[in-house]
């Protein structure tokens, strides 16, 4: 396989500058939705009524679901109603971390969990920093989950842990399942996003870590974590995603790579792919040497990415959302023992 990463067909509608385009807030939601739908795409039928039957069990499940459903889906079959929750729920763990008009304080406290969502797995300027460094790094945490299954102090590989080992328990309560059924298809789709894998430590702007490029500036205040995250889609009509997401599982090459990628369903795996790619897409040598100019400065300033950055950023973040989506199909057969 060529080392910078075969492009996988860039492909495009013509309602949409897809897989990729411009910026967007948080793998944002339509990213998120479009690696459930990719799952969902090769689902089998009893995979696919285990989790609709889940998912109606969410304790908020008339406010954060039904009442957010848009209007034509509403109107829509059983089916597309079906897919449009399942593909929201990729979007739920983001949804309450903040209140809005239909996520109060008590849902922010009781479900927002902002370290189940990343680990900082250090990257340095050089080797000599990296000796310098990691003896003093505090710990980003172990990899297997502690006994308390809402520990809010869980790293992503532990929290997708927990959350496995909830779904597939078929004794517990179904309000629980269903809250951390939506926390699957959620970290499936942040663990194959490099920068939710790494974080980039230096001598004296970021001895405490730069948050996986949340303290990058790159335009217009703009940040390099916020890049990454709007790399799959910035579409939102929810006809347009399935149409992307269809294309996807239709394309034998790219249905045939995510068969590939699905042979490995292991979240340490995903993880440690995605942190190798952080170091050799997200923190460039470009990137670096930009960081490493300015250390002795007060103001970093942007980092201004070039084309030949932004374009390898695009094809790579199409790759590793249809491994998200077919691996977490998987994932999902084997826990809810529908294969």
């Amino acid at each position: 396989m060529n080392q910078r990463i075969i492009p996988y067909i860039a492909i495009a509608s013509a309602c949409c500058t897809c897989f990729f385009a411009a910026p967007a807030v948080a793998w944002n939601s339509p990213g998120h939705m479009i690696v459930a739908l990719i799952a969902d795409g090769q689902m089998n039928d009893a995979t696919r009524a285990k989790v609709n039957e889940l998912l109606r069990a969410h304790p908020r499940f008339e406010a954060h679901f039904e009442r957010l459903m848009p209007r034509e889906v509403s109107n829509a079959d059983e089916a597309d109603k079906a897919q449009w929750i399942f593909a929201h729920s990729g979007t739920w763990p983001d949804l309450v971390r903040d209140t809005s008009a239909t996520v109060d304080r008590e849902d922010v406290n009781r479900f927002n969990r902002p370290f189940w969502h990343y680990i900082n797995q250090p990257v340095f300027l050089n080797d000599a920093e990296g000796r310098k460094l990691e003896p003093h790094l505090r710990l980003y945490g172990g990899r297997e989950p502690p006994p308390d299954h809402d520990d809010p102090n869980m790293n992503i590989i532990q929290a997708f842990k927990n959350s496995s080992r909830v779904v597939g328990d078929a004794s517990a309560p179904a309000q629980n399942r269903a809250v951390h059924l939506c926390w699957l298809v959620h970290l499936a789709g942040d663990s194959h996003q490099p920068l939710h894998a790494a974080s980039l430590y230096t001598s004296n702007r970021f001895r405490r870590g730069d948050r996986g490029g949340n303290d990058l500036e790159i335009e217009h205040e703009w940040k390099l974590h916020a890049f990454w995250d709007s790399q799959v889609c910035t579409q939102d009509s929810f006809e347009t995603l399935q149409r992307l997401a269809a294309n996807v599982i239709k394309n034998e090459e790219k249905a045939a790579a995510g068969r590939k990628a699905a042979e490995s369903i292991d979240i340490e795996t995903w993880i440690d792919e995605s942190n190798d790619y952080a170091k050799r897409f997200a923190y460039t040598e470009e990137v670096l040497q930009k960081v490493a100019a300015r250390e002795e400065h007060i103001h970093l300033g942007p980092l201004d990415l070039s084309p030949a950055y932004r374009i390898e950023a695009e094809t790579l973040s199409e790759r590793r959302a249809i491994e998200a989506g077919f691996r977490l199909t998987k994932h999902l057969e084997i826990l809810l023992n529908t294969q």
